[in-house]
């Protein structure tokens, strides 16, 4: 869901409507969450990859980024194959076997690559529909500093799963609050036709995961059982 009000938000078609207007507030609050989403899908990425109780850090953190890297670069090649930027495709367009032959520096050097071509091209018409969004760069920014961080550290770091996994639920907890926060800065967008759409596209990316069980919109109650004839 946070990943959904993110894409929502940062869309050309919405960007606007918060950009530069009152309240002032949601704009840097905004990248406030963008950031420790992407904190939090790395360690949640990483505690996938730690199969078993505890893992080497770095070979985690490693996978994480290739697969993260790997999702931008084949969203990334079907938007330019779509509108013709066969530079920037060439750039992109590369197997997942590719990604993970690249080692130290130059997974760093190749994944920064992706993710600075993304950060250009997730506002660009259809980019969003493709997976080009700001929560898949947010992403991929935290895989890059979690692998950058452990790169020329010594083998044998542990990382344990539950811990990971512990941390993953305090942070998604945190970061609904703030979305909580950021519906109440919404709502004051209502002065145009534009705002409005932005606040129905809101409350709908709130529902996503509120009819799942969390987050701050109420979710619509389901029909009353008919009672027996």
């Amino acid at each position: 869901m946070v990943g959904t009000c993110i894409t929502v938000a940062q869309s050309p078609e919405h960007s606007a409507v918060w950009t530069g207007n009152e309240p002032a507030d949601f704009g840097p609050d905004l990248t406030t969450v963008v950031v420790n989403y992407g904190r939090t899908a790395a360690k949640a990425a990483q505690a996938d990859a730690a199969t078993g109780g505890s893992s080497d850090a770095k070979d985690v953190a490693e996978t994480v980024l290739e697969d993260a890297a790997h999702v931008l670069a084949r969203a990334l090649a079907n938007h330019f194959k779509k509108t013709g930027n066969l530079e920037d495709l060439a750039k992109v367009d590369m197997s997942k076997s590719k990604i993970v032959a690249l080692k130290n520096q130059d997974l760093v050097s190749k994944t920064t690559g992706i993710r600075d071509l993304g950060t250009t091209a997730q506002a660009e018409a259809g980019a969003a529909g493709r997976g080009v969004t700001a929560a898949r760069v947010a992403a991929l920014t935290a895989a890059i500093g979690s692998f950058s961080g452990l790169m020329n550290a010594p083998r044998g770091q542990i990382v344990n799963r539950s811990t990971l996994l512990r941390e993953v639920e305090t942070e998604t907890a945190g970061l609904l609050e703030d979305v909580n926060d950021l519906d109440d800065l919404v709502l004051q967008f209502d002065g145009t036709e534009a705002g409005r759409r932005f606040i129905e596209a809101w409350r709908r990316a709130r529902i996503i995961v509120d009819a799942g069980g969390g987050g701050g919109a109420t979710p619509t109650p389901p029909a009353p059982t008919p009672p027996p004839a």
